[in-house]
């Protein structure tokens, strides 16, 4: 990361090693109070998780659905001074079931806080079968 890396590159990049770490507060601290997070798909976590409080269980859910299995590995982000997009890689295993996909997360940001996310999975019929 480089010193001169736009703001909101930095929240997301913040973002990311706090839900590694499992430190969700900090990760609360990167979205405003009414934040909404757009998972497509059809499995039980699909939606729109609205609000800050939300997310954070959403958060919990992910970790405890594949016994704190699951890694969302930022590999890149860009940034300007609306949005900013995270591209990872998203693993984890849940008994015989194997997630192993690329994601872009399409993030629209104001005053260094996320007001949105929307998801965009390489093998969304992946990330279906392996939460449902």
């Amino acid at each position: 990361m480089a010193n001169n890396e736009h703001p909101n590159a930095k929240v997301v990049r913040r973002l990311y090693d706090a839900f590694a770490r499992g430190d969700m507060e900090t990760a609360k601290s990167c979205f405003v109070h009414d934040a909404v997070w757009h998972l497509p798909g059809r499995s039980p976590i699909a939606g729109d998780h609205q609000g800050v409080d939300a997310i954070i269980r959403f958060f919990g859910k992910l970790k405890k659905l594949s016994g704190g299995t699951f890694r969302a590995e930022l590999t890149d982000v860009v940034a300007n001074d609306r949005h900013a997009v995270a591209l990872q890689r998203a693993t984890g295993t849940r008994g015989m079931k194997r997630l192993d996909v690329t994601a872009c997360q399409v993030m629209r940001i104001q005053d260094g806080r996320i007001l949105e996310v929307r998801g965009y999975y390489s093998d969304q019929y992946a990330l279906d079968d392996f939460w449902s």
